[in-house]
């Protein structure tokens, strides 16, 4: 069967930028940015204020809400950004050459 990856003879990879340090970065984002969502949720708790004769806004449960919606789409959006950096990461590597396969239905006779 032969190799199961040819490489493009003479296929130079492009040097790495933004997107391996995007990579690198990513964890710490995702660690600091997580833990500065959360914050209102805890500092609620360590703080209780009186409650309030009008509105819900105040209330720890109305704020785990907003907090763990913030932190659910933080969390997509970083996601997102590193699958696109993995994305160009894959893109810049070496290219491959697909085996050549017999097309019986073709344009032109033999």
């Amino acid at each position: 069967m032969g190799k199961l990856l040819n490489k493009l003879p003479g296929y130079k990879t492009s040097p790495p930028g933004k997107e391996r340090w995007i990579l690198r970065q990513a964890p710490y984002w995702t660690l600091m940015g997580s833990l500065s969502i959360l914050m209102p949720s805890l500092l609620v708790r360590l703080f209780p204020s009186q409650p309030q004769a009008v509105g819900i806004s105040g209330s720890p449960g109305f704020i785990d809400i907003l907090v763990i919606a913030t932190l659910i789409c933080y969390w997509i959006a970083i996601f997102t950004i590193v699958i696109g950096a993995y994305i160009v990461v894959l893109m810049k590597g070496p290219a491959y050459v697909a085996d050549a396969y017999p097309l019986e239905d073709s344009d032109r006779p033999r």
